[in-house]
């Protein structure tokens, strides 16, 4: 048996579309264990086998490998919630490769497992941390690993009602005007570079300011964008968790007490409010 913890992630975090994402101290843990038939237990929503995206990923790595799969057991006994923005389609997906290449002993890299993950997936903000921890700036085809400041502290507001991805990305537009596309990239480099304990970190409310997708998705989701406009009018930075409707707030750590109060209190009922921390490891097997 094969015991795999894997990061619940934060994407794009404002500016960083579909480049950047990060892992928190929240987790997906799921056991995998040969068995006479396959089949899906435990908790969280569970699909039916061929639709089950730890199955499908469990799969992928073993035909990657050129290695018959074993007939499998994937039982899930720590979860957080799915569909809120938090990247649990990509803890999924990289449980399933992480569990296969431990329990098979299959030679594949990691970057055998990053390729697969965000092919997978379709994009890599939230597949990458979800496997290597930190901060990951995906760039040309490859990533940049990095670790976050532990000035910084994330506060996640997970919403109460669940969002498809889907849905959120059709309504993006195609273009941006070139106004809009040098403030994204100016903000994104920024937040790098304040994440990554550099200086400027009383410029993050300007480094999470997004152009590209925040004003498109947010009025799909009413009360979301009225907790993001006001965490940000107290000077909170607060920018969508992926494609929402959860939202991350970035604060620095000696602000964090107030402002996680101020979070409770704007929060609607039934939004939980987490300080997970950041998660510097990925995903891991035991």
């Amino acid at each position: 048996m094969v015991e795999v913890k894997v990061p619940a992630t934060a994407a794009n975090l404002g500016p960083g579309f579909d480049v950047l994402g990060v892992a928190l101290g929240s987790y997906l843990t799921i056991q995998f264990s040969e068995t006479e038939k396959s089949e899906i237990a435990g908790r969280g929503r569970l699909h039916p086998i061929p639709e089950n995206l730890t199955y499908r990923s469990f799969m992928a790595a073993f035909e990657k490998a050129g290695c018959p799969p074993p007939q499998v057991r994937i039982e899930t006994v720590g979860v957080y919630p799915s569909a809120r923005g938090m990247g649990a389609s990509a803890s999924a997906i990289v449980a399933g490769l992480v569990g296969a290449r431990a329990l098979g002993a299959l030679d594949l890299g990691d970057d055998d497992l990053a390729f697969l993950a965000t092919e997978i997936e379709g994009h890599p903000d939230n597949v990458l941390p979800a496997l290597f921890g930190g901060l990951v700036l995906s760039v040309g085809g490859a990533s940049i690993n990095l670790q976050p400041a532990e000035e910084i502290s994330p506060i996640v507001l997970v919403a109460k009602e669940r969002f498809r991805t889907g849905a959120a990305r059709k309504v993006v537009p195609d273009n941006l005007s070139r106004a809009d596309a040098i403030a994204n990239a100016a903000a994104t480099a920024a937040l790098v570079t304040i994440l990554t304990g550099g200086t400027g970190i009383d410029h993050l409310m300007a480094a999470t300011e997004d152009r590209m997708h925040e004003p498109f998705r947010l009025p799909l989701m009413p009360a979301s964008q009225a907790v993001h406009r006001e965490l940000r009018a107290n000077g909170i930075a607060t920018t969508m968790s992926g494609a929402g409707p959860s939202l991350i707030s970035l604060v620095p750590a000696g602000e964090l007490p107030k402002a996680l109060e101020t979070a409770r209190r704007v929060a609607p009922q039934g939004w939980q409010v987490l300080t997970p921390g950041w998660d510097r490891k990925g995903a891991t097997s035991v």
